[in-house]
């Protein structure tokens, strides 16, 4: 390399004496500039073959979304079926952005692509206070994304960009995403980073340790079946990918949605999914 510099440089050195200005500084510094230059670019070089843009994720493979996000669909069947909310934040507290990187530094997904289902055990005033009040500590810390009450009003309580704190110590089959390094209860995995939270106000015989209650009105299932829908378009998520806290919780501590009967569910998700000429891949059947 050092000989083809010079190569190019003697000539130049050669130009700049016969305009009476001195070489040998200068074809020095352009040498030595031209090999700092040289040794820059396969230092750069090798530094974006370790970290790429695009390197794979550090933890929670298998839980980015599996579907591409139709947002004009989203809009457009959200028109259709009437859906509409009732604005009542959590306190910020009680919610997080969801972390694109681990605590060491490490890429991890961040977009929703699971929906888990809940229900409040409590009534629905105790429950909106609940996530309404500041919670410094981070074991009070509990939020959902929506709440649908036994009429079927669906109550916002963490905007879908945001983390909600729905699901403690959680996994999607062997995936989760740890935010916390070390061994105590709090450095435990959790799917919270991709999840979007929904929670049926549960009955008044429900408001109990009690394993199961009366179940979840009609109005419930049809407004549930409405949204998650509405978040499978909107977010690119996949019937199987709809899920209940009994199914992701790793503590055995979680038993809701209580009583929840997946074919009432199901029916009110056809005819929601019919109204909006939703495609099949999004469906019951689709492997």
């Amino acid at each position: 390399m050092a000989t083809f510099l010079l190569q190019g440089i003697y000539p130049l050195g050669e130009k700049l004496r016969g305009l009476g200005t001195p070489p040998r500084a200068l074809l020095l510094g352009i040498l030595l500039g031209t090999l700092l230059g040289s040794l820059l670019g396969l230092a750069g070089a090798r530094w974006w073959r370790l970290k790429p843009a695009g390197a794979p994720f550090a933890q929670g493979q298998g839980l980015q979304p599996s579907l591409a996000a139709n947002t004009a669909a989203a809009r457009r069947c959200a028109r259709l079926l009437g859906t509409t909310e009732v604005l009542t934040l959590a306190d910020p507290s009680n919610y997080g952005e969801r972390r694109r990187r681990d605590q060491a530094g490490g890429r991890v997904p961040a977009a929703p692509s699971l929906v888990v289902l809940h229900e409040t055990v409590l009534s629905l005033p105790d429950t909106l206070r609940l996530f309404q009040t500041p919670h410094p500590r981070d074991a009070d810390q509990a939020s959902y994304h929506l709440l649908i009450a036994n009429n079927g009003t669906l109550f916002r309580l963490v905007p879908d960009q945001k983390r909600a704190f729905g699901a403690g110590w959680s996994a999607w089959g062997d995936a989760t995403i740890r935010h916390r390094l070390g061994d105590t209860p709090l450095a435990a995995g959790s799917i919270n980073n991709v999840a979007l939270h929904v929670s049926l106000e549960s009955p008044v015989d429900g408001r109990g340790d009690g394993d199961g209650h009366a179940g979840y009105s009609t109005s419930q299932y049809r407004s549930l079946a409405q949204q998650v829908l509405l978040w499978q378009l909107r977010w690119g998520i996949p019937m199987r990918r709809v899920s209940t806290h009994n199914a992701v919780d790793r503590s055995h501590s979680r038993r809701d949605p209580r009583s929840f009967r997946w074919e009432r569910f199901d029916q009110a998700w056809r005819q929601a999914a019919q109204r909006c000429g939703v495609p099949e891949r999004y469906g019951l059947e689709a492997r």
